[in-house]
Order: C-alpha cells, then sequence, then structure tokens
C-alpha cells in the first residue's frame, strides 16, 4: 500500500507535515500514539474537502449528518523515537453502500523512514435518528471503492473473555468532538492507560486495530478493561452505567 500524491490523485489525497514538540513525547522518548492518530485526523477532515462530493463537514452538518470512524488497522514500521517532524499522507478510497474507506502513511520527514500505514471505515450517521446513509447511493460524486492486492485487512474484533485489569474514567469536556461526542482518538488513550506501567514503557507496540461500536458523551463513566497475552494485549471500554460495549482494541507489541 503506497499512497501516490501527484496531479492526477490530487482530488483524493491529501499531506501535511506536523513538526513534534516535546510534549507530543512521552516518558519513553516516543510520539504518542494518540497524537498520531489527531494528525491522521485532521488530515481526513482537509482530505474530504478535496473530492466535490459535498461530504465536507461544513456540507454535512447543514444535513445533520456526521462522519464516525467505525475500524481501524494500524501497522507500525518502525520506532517513534526521536522524531521531530511528521508527514502524514491520506488517500480517500471512495465508498462501498454504507461504507466509506480511507488510507494513511505516516512518515519521519526528517529521515523519510515511514513510520506506519494504516487503513479505515467511515461511515455517515444522521445525528438525530442514528440512521445510515448509503453513501454510494446519495452520494454519486464520490469514487467507487476498488480493492487492492496490497490493501491492509480490517480486522474482526471480539471481546475479551477474561479480565485482568481495569480503570475507570469520566467523560471530560475536552474529550467531546464538534458532534458533542467522544474524539474516536480518546477511546485509544483510555484503553493504554488502563496497561501497566512497566509494560507500556517497556514495549514498543507493532499493530493497533480498533472497532468503535458506540458512542460516549459527557457525564459518562467509563470502564477500561484489558487482557494480557504474551505479546498481544485486548481492550474492552464499556459504559460503567449501562455495560453497554463501547470499542474493542487489539494491540500487539514487539
Amino acid at each position: 500500500m503506497t499512497i501516490v500524491i501527484n496531479k492526477d490523485s490530487d482530488k483524493y489525497t491529501y499531506e501535511n507535515i506536523f513538526p513534534v514538540s516535546i510534549a507530543e513525547a512521552d516518558c519513553t522518548g516516543r510520539v504518542k500514539p494518540v497524537i498520531l492518530l489527531n494528525y491522521m485526523q485532521d488530515v481526513a477532515d482537509k482530505s474530504i474537502n478535496k473530492c466535490n462530493a459535498n461530504l465536507g463537514y461544513e456540507d454535512i452538518v447543514k444535513k445533520g449528518l456526521g462522519w464516525f470512524l467505525i475500524r481501524y488497522r494500524v501497522e507500525f514500521d518502525s520506532d517513534l523515537k526521536n522524531i521531530e517532524e511528521l508527514k502524514v499522507q491520506t488517500e480517500n478510497r471512495g465508498a462501498q453502500r454504507l461504507n466509506a474507506y480511507r488510507d494513511f502513511e505516516v512518515f519521519d520527514n526528517i529521515s523519510g523512514k515511514r513510520i506506519l500505514r494504516a487503513t479505515t471505515s467511515w461511515m455517515l450517521v444522521d445525528i438525530e435518528s442514528k440512521s445510515l446513509v448509503n453513501i454510494s447511493k446519495d452520494y454519486p460524486k464520490l469514487i467507487n471503492f476498488e480493492k487492492r492486492e496490497d490493501d491492509l485487512i480490517l480486522q474482526k474484533l471480539k471481546s475479551p473473555e477474561t479480565i485482568n485489569s481495569e480503570k475507570i474514567f469520566s467523560v471530560r469536556f475536552d474529550d467531546l468532538d464538534v458532534n458533542n461526542h467522544v474524539n474516536n482518538t480518546v477511546y485509544v488513550a483510555w484503553a493504554l492507560e488502563a496497561l501497566d506501567f512497566e509494560f507500556r514503557k517497556t514495549n514498543t507496540i507493532k499493530n493497533i486495530d480498533i472497532y468503535y461500536k458506540h458512542e460516549a458523551k459527557y457525564g459518562d463513566d467509563i470502564i477500561s478493561q484489558v487482557k494480557y497475552e504474551n505479546k498481544t494485549t485486548e481492550h474492552l471500554i464499556r459504559n460503567a452505567k449501562t455495560n453497554e460495549e463501547l470499542c474493542l482494541l487489539k494491540i500487539e507489541y514487539v
């Protein structure tokens, strides 16, 4: 999977360079995973405005719609230590009925070394009724998704059968996005925060799979649970009051 940005692909691709501040690195000197996902979300937002399909934020909010990230697959190629600049690229892969797909590549902009590649699936939702929009039908200007031989595969996740540890969080005002729901990167922060300190400090993330099932809102109490199995952790984030499953994650380490 390689994102090619040129005049022929300009309508569906976008890239930006982000300087990495000291506050964006953790105690090991690595860029925080949540920072990477925030930058990827930023280029996705800017990219959708280029495709001339009336699917940008300002266009859909007038119709009472919102983009919701459903699945994520991230594969890391190199360590996140000592990075001064990130180049983040994205490609809008188009839609297939209810789902839209988007790919990412992130590079160390100084060395040129690729840090990660990722693929995502999204849905367009009516905010009030919670009904799903048939993107292919209602937005025919958007290209149809076509599978490629080197595509990353979005993984199917299931709830862990046993739990080794957990932490409880309350949804803060600063956790919310423009739709008044918890931003998708916050679920990753909740999952990682439930890990043992030494485990997280001494292990490097290789792959992340995420499945967003339901939304969390301001004032909710959240339980972040984790199961350890060798170099893999399985995560369940659920609503503490209703027990509803909100997000599943699986993280592999090296």
